[in-house]
C-alpha cells in the first residue's frame, strides 16, 4: 500500500497464474490474427502470428508489407472480451487490489464511445509509437485507475514509463496542434529529467496499477524489441 501512496503506481506480483496467463496470451494472439485478416495488404491467407513473432512484430509487419495502422486501429484493438478472459482479468484477488489502492468499493469498466473496455498496445522500436508524457486526468477518461499487463517484449527499456509522486503535484500542460496520437488530449509541458521517470521491472503474470493523476508515457527506448501489453481501466462509482 505504501508504494502506491508514495509513487502513484504499484506492481501486483504474480496476480495471474501460469494457466491464466497462457489463456490470456492465446486470446491476444487470436485477436491479432483476426485483425491481420482485415489488412488489405495481406497476400498470404495462411500467414499468422505466433507468440515467438511478437517481440519482432515490427520485422514481421515490414517483411510481409503489412499495415501497422490496421493492427492499432482503435476499432480493432479495443474490444469486449469473452467471458473466460473477463473472469481472469477481473478476478476477485485483482479487484481487491483495485479497491485497496483506489479507496473505492464499486467500479464500472471504462471505455471510449463505440469501443470495448479491453485494449492492446503494440509499440515498435524506433518508430515513435508510444504517446509522450501525460496523465488520464488530462484526457476524456478522468478519474480512472488503469491496469497494465505485459504480454511480450517487456524489458527495462520498453515498459511503461511513470513519474513517481506526480499524482500529488501540479504540472503545466499543453494541447498539441498536430499529433499522431489522440487529438484534444493534453501533454506534459514541464521539462522533466528523463532520469526522474521509472520503468517498473515486471515479469509476465504481473500487472501494474496506476493513479489517474500519475504522469506516464507509453514510449519505448528499446532499440530491438516490439512491446505488446494489455490495458484496461476502472471508473469508480461514488
Amino acid at each position: 500500500m505504501n508504494e502506491f501512496q508514495e509513487k502513484g503506481f504499484s506492481v501486483i506480483k504474480d496476480i495471474f497464474n501460469q494457466n491464466e496467463f497462457s489463456i490470456i496470451q492465446n486470446f491476444v494472439i487470436d485477436t491479432l490474427n483476426k485483425n491481420l485478416k482485415k489488412d488489405k495488404n495481406l497476400k498470404n491467407s495462411f500467414l499468422k502470428f505466433n507468440y515467438e513473432d511478437l517481440a519482432t512484430y515490427h520485422e514481421f509487419i515490414d517483411d510481409n508489407n503489412l499495415n501497422h495502422e490496421n493492427m492499432v486501429n482503435p476499432k480493432n484493438r479495443y474490444l469486449f472480451p469473452p467471458k473466460k478472459i473477463k473472469e481472469i482479468l477481473l478476478k476477485d484477488e485483482l479487484i481487491e487490489y483495485v479497491k485497496k489502492y483506489s479507496g473505492y468499493e464499486k467500479f464500472s469498466m471504462c471505455s471510449d464511445p463505440g469501443l470495448g473496455w479491453l485494449g492492446y498496445r503494440l509499440i515498435r522500436p524506433n518508430n515513435n509509437d508510444g504517446y509522450p508524457p501525460s496523465c488520464k486526468n488530462w484526457g476524456s477518461t478522468k478519474n480512472v485507475y488503469s491496469l497494465w499487463v505485459p504480454i511480450s517484449g517487456s524489458t527495462k527499456y520498453s515498459n511503461i514509463r511513470l513519474l513517481p509522486g506526480s499524482f500529488k503535484k501540479q504540472y503545466k500542460k499543453y494541447l498539441p496542434k498536430d499529433s499522431k496520437f489522440i487529438q484534444n488530449e493534453y501533454r506534459l509541458e514541464d521539462k522533466i529529467d528523463v532520469k526522474d521517470f521509472l520503468r517498473p521491472k515486471m515479469n509476465y503474470r504481473d500487472a501494474l496499477i496506476f493513479h489517474p493523476g500519475c504522469i506516464h508515457s507509453e514510449d519505448s527506448s528499446d532499440k530491438k524489441n516490439s512491446r505488446l501489453n494489455l490495458e484496461y481501466r476502472f471508473s469508480p462509482i461514488k
